[in-house]
Formats: structure tokens, C-alpha cells, sequence
């Protein structure tokens, strides 16, 4: 795997609606570096994803980490099992609460987050090459504003107002 789509993904995006571009344009940045990180860090890009919010919140649970990555809890579960077999993970049990087990990351999963940030930063470099730093700034900054919104309270009101007021005209789902 890994590359491009082939060279004819770009028309097909440009028929979708945002959601269907967010989502190929995240789709296809991870998979052409798939294969790259695979080979120079021995993780794919989704482990380091955990590995990495692992890093930046110490102590963190399988729980949490499974809110945070929007992943399924088993998938979730097996990437931890993976990083802590791999020695780049640990679990180490709560002091208030031996029941509990907080996830941290080892030196060696250190070394690695720290060669997977590089890479990130050259592959983020080649992506946003046709941008001017001023369109990566907006660009990122209107994907926050964006995750902000769909992670509120008014986002998820606002999202069941609009599909309970939707009528088909007929008696139900297809």
C-alpha cells in the first residue's frame, strides 16, 4: 500500500461535498506516508497517533485515550497491547485506585515519537507545499474552530434538530 490513490483521486474529490474532501484528503496524506513510518519508526501512523496522546498526557487511561481517539475500544485495546509488547508503553497502576491503571511512555517509545514527529513535520512540509504559510495558518485554524464546534453541546443539538426535522414523505428508513 502506501503512494497515492493513483492519479485520477483528485477528480473524484473535487465531485464530494466537504465532509467526503476532509475525509479523503486525511485518507490520502496517511496513506502516503504509511509505508514510510512503517519502515523507519516500526509503527503505523494510527499507533503513533496513540502513542503520541499517550506522551502528551501521562497517566492517561484506556478509557480516556479511547474518547480521545474516536476509535473503537477494541482497536483501541490491541494498539495499547501492541506499544506496551513493543516496550514503548507501560501501565502502571493508580496509587488512589489499584483497579486503575494509568499509561505512560517509555524511553524507547520516546525515541520513537521523536523520530515519528520528525517525519510528521517533512510530510506535513510536502503537503502543504502549494499552501503560503498564511493559508496553512487559516487552514489550521479552521480546523479548529471546526473540531471545537463538532466536539460542543450546541454542535450535537444543532445536528439533531436538523435530522429529526427531516421528513421524507413516507413512512420510514429505505
Amino acid at each position: 500500500m502506501g503512494g497515492n490513490m493513483g492519479k485520477t483521486w483528485s477528480r473524484s474529490f473535487r465531485q464530494g461535498n466537504a465532509i467526503y474532501k476532509l475525509n479523503l484528503l486525511a485518507t490520502e496524506s496517511i496513506r502516503s506516508v504509511e509505508d514510510r513510518f512503517i519502515a523507519l519508526v516500526g509503527l503505523d501512523v494510527r499507533t503513533i497517533r496513540v502513542l503520541r496522546l499517550i506522551g502528551d498526557n501521562p497517566g492517561t487511561t484506556f478509557a480516556e485515550l479511547t474518547v480521545m481517539t474516536g476509535l473503537e475500544r477494541s482497536l483501541v485495546s490491541r494498539l495499547i497491547q501492541n506499544l506496551v509488547r513493543g516496550g514503548h508503553v507501560e501501565r502502571r497502576n493508580d496509587d488512589a485506585d489499584a483497579r486503575r491503571f494509568g499509561l505512560f511512555v517509555t524511553q524507547a517509545g520516546q525515541r520513537v515519537r521523536d523520530r515519528a514527529d520528525l517525519l510528521s513535520a517533512r510530510a506535513l512540509e510536502a503537503v502543504f507545499e502549494p499552501l503560503s504559510p498564511a493559508e496553512v495558518q487559516a487552514f489550521i485554524a479552521t480546523m479548529d474552530k471546526l473540531a471545537d464546534w463538532l466536539d460542543s453541546p450546541d454542535y450535537a443539538q444543532k445536528a439533531t434538530r436538523i435530522f429529526d426535522s427531516i421528513d421524507f414523505g413516507d413512512s420510514g428508513p429505505v
